[in-house]
């Protein structure tokens, strides 16, 4: 995590983050307002044409526009937030739900790992594993 002075970055957790707020207009949407139908939505995204990850924040084109205003505060945290924001799109590419990256333009993007899979969870572990290690907790 990119960071000054050894202190934590706004700018990175907040690009990192700031893309799943979609998930929240998704779920009043439809209005899941339980874990039963949230997890059983998740899963199933095809099934009920549920789609969490919106063409808008979940794309270059989301990033983006989210950035611009950064630029108004500082360029360096504007960077950080940008490129977060770009991890936060590569880490979801492996997840098999439809996502629309390049929007405005209409090619759609799928990965291959199931929602809660075993692969997923494993996939999810190593990355984890590979983050501790590099700021040296392990």
């Amino acid at each position: 995590m990119p960071v000054n002075n050894s202190e934590f970055s706004w700018f990175w957790f907040i690009g990192s983050v700031i893309a799943d707020i979609d998930h929240l207009f998704v779920l009043y949407s439809y209005k899941i307002f339980s874990w039963d139908k949230l997890i059983d939505a998740i899963k199933f995204e095809d099934k009920y044409r549920i789609h969490f990850k919106t063409k808008y924040m979940h794309s270059i084109f989301g990033a983006v526009a989210t950035t611009i205003p950064i630029l108004f505060i500082s360029r360096e945290g504007a960077l950080y937030y940008f490129v977060a924001y770009l991890i936060h799109l590569v880490l979801d590419w492996p997840d098999i739900d439809e996502k629309q990256y390049f929007y405005p333009f209409k090619k759609k993007v799928r990965g291959f790992l199931t929602i809660f899979s075993k692969p997923e969870i494993i996939f999810t572990i190593l990355l984890l594993g590979f983050y501790f290690y590099q700021i040296n907790l392990f």
